[in-house]
């Protein structure tokens, strides 16, 4: 499979810059637009890969963690003062981040988000936020629901289960 890349430059004046070789040149309002931006310029379909890159050559990945208590003090610390590539827009912080792959950028960042300013993150934006009232076996029914599909996706997409469970050692206190 062809491998596309994409540098990724923002924020500059609220707009990220998209550079892909031989291809042109786009400017977004938000890195989640990027990737999309980026395979338009190329001419690719959305079940085409495109990594984007940052200024230091490193890969970058963008994605959101959602804080389903809005009123938490220590949101108005993380407003203030952020993580490096991250913005916070409640209920959302949003994040183009570094890694070694977007598993370690957003295990990362959840352990920086618990030891750094006592926040869980617990929400990537997939589920319904009041899927977790009830008793307790509901809650540990769901995290077995999306532990098996986290499972069988990563073996879908050929990530070893040492990626896992790093992910787990490292977002987990």
């Amino acid at each position: 499979m062809d491998r596309y890349r994409a540098l990724l430059i923002g924020p500059t004046d609220g707009t990220w810059r998209i550079t892909v070789p031989h291809a042109g040149e786009a400017v977004v309002t938000t890195p989640r637009l990027a990737d999309f931006e980026a395979r338009r310029l190329l001419g690719l379909s959305a079940d085409h890969d495109v990594e984007l890159i940052g200024p230091a050559g490193t890969p970058v990945y963008v994605f959101d963690i959602l804080f389903t208590d809005v009123r938490d003090p220590a949101l108005d610390v993380l407003a203030s003062d952020p993580p490096a590539g991250c913005w916070l827009d409640p209920p959302a912080l949003h994040c183009a981040r570094p890694g070694l792959s977007r598993l370690a950028a957003i295990a990362d960042l959840a352990a920086e988000l618990r030891i750094g300013y006592g926040l869980e993150a617990g929400d990537l934006g997939f589920e319904r936020l009041w899927e977790w009232a009830g008793p307790r076996e509901w809650g540990e029914r769901m995290v077995a629901h999306l532990l098996l599909m986290a499972v069988q996706r990563a073996r879908w997409l050929g990530l070893p289960e040492e990626a896992l469970t790093s992910f787990v050692h490292t977002a987990m206190p």
